[in-house]
């Protein structure tokens, strides 16, 4: 699996767990934001250290260029780790 490009020249990413509410709110910005990038950590755990080092903590967060913003946060990101 490829690396994910520097936050600061990628389309924004949406990391999340998988679960009913991330899927929901997915769905919903992947129809209101082009280009986004949706990792599913628990699909891709081997994801979550890259998450992290764009500064993700809760899940689901929504990370635009070097900015992250929570979306309903419910979730660490250890949790994907377990």
């Amino acid at each position: 699996m490829s690396q994910l490009p520097s936050p600061s020249t990628d389309a924004p990413i949406l990391y999340h767990d998988g679960c009913r509410l991330c899927l929901d709110i997915a769905l919903t910005l992947g129809a209101a934001i082009p280009g986004l990038r949706v990792v599913d950590l628990c699909l891709h755990p081997g994801l979550a250290p890259q998450a992290k080092e764009r500064g993700v903590t809760e899940l689901p967060s929504l990370v635009i260029g070097a900015k992250v913003l929570p979306v309903a946060p419910h979730s660490t990101l250890a949790h994907t780790q377990a």
